[in-house]
């Protein structure tokens, strides 16, 4: 009997939705700042409370996921520069989508220039796992690292990320592009952006993931260079 409950547990953690919030890692909003610049300060400030208006869901099934905004709560009355600047530093404007079966991970990335697709393997994370832990919303996580290697004209660029996840909920599964790890990440900071569990719902029913499509398919290089384009072409 225990193992059938058991079993029946682990089924209906197989489909489901996990609900984020938005928030800066580390504070830049410092008394060290507002000595120097309130200005500025306040500037660090207004970005910090709209990053804590960004919602995100995971939709989940047993092979997939899709990471994108499902909610804004930032004001229209806002500055619309920091409004726009805030939402694309967290991805509010990507869809991130993540086919653990077929090692797939396809990034939806909106820019000046237009809509492109970003197709790498989801195995590329290799995560370094450790023995430290904290309870995130009333579960056991452990902590795992990564440092991610953002490329751009030719230079790489590192953020340190740190993701916490739970073995009790036995989802491979993360915020943004992070996968694979043995349960579902619950916060993860990934340079100084980040993400924490807010709501986590489980299906008995099949979940639908919508797999991106709708993109031009470019490499990093070619990337830089429509966007350097545009870029030239505005200022023109």
């Amino acid at each position: 009997m225990l193992l059938l409950f058991q079993l029946g547990i682990a089924a209906a953690q197989t489909n489901g939705r996990i609900t984020y919030k938005a928030f800066f890692a580390k504070s830049e909003a410092t008394e060290e700042l507002k000595a120097q610049n309130r200005m500025r300060y306040q500037e660090r400030l207004d970005e910090e409370m709209m990053a804590k208006l960004l919602t995100y869901n995971l939709d989940f099934n047993q092979n997939e996921s899709l990471f994108y905004l499902s909610k804004s709560l930032i004001s229209e009355h806002e500055n619309q520069e920091t409004k726009k600047y805030v939402t694309g530093l967290f991805y509010g404007y990507d869809k991130i989508y993540t086919n653990r079966k077929k090692d797939e991970l396809i990034e939806q990335l909106y820019y000046g220039f237009g809509t492109i697709l970003k197709l790498r393997k989801a195995s590329m994370i290799q995560w370094k796992l450790t023995n430290e832990t904290k309870v995130i919303s009333g579960y056991k996580c452990f902590k795992a690292t990564y440092t991610y290697l953002q490329k751009w004209r030719g230079k790489e660029f590192p953020w340190e990320v740190v993701a916490w996840y739970t073995p009790d909920i036995s989802l491979p599964y993360g915020p943004i592009r992070y996968s694979g790890l043995p349960g579902l990440i619950l916060e993860l900071s990934e340079d100084n952006r980040g993400f924490v569990v807010d709501k986590i719902e489980f299906s008995k029913e099949q979940v639908t993931v919508e797999k991106p499509s709708k993109g031009e398919v470019l490499t990093e290089e070619e990337m830089y260079k429509r966007h350097k384009k545009a870029k030239e072409q505005l200022s023109n």
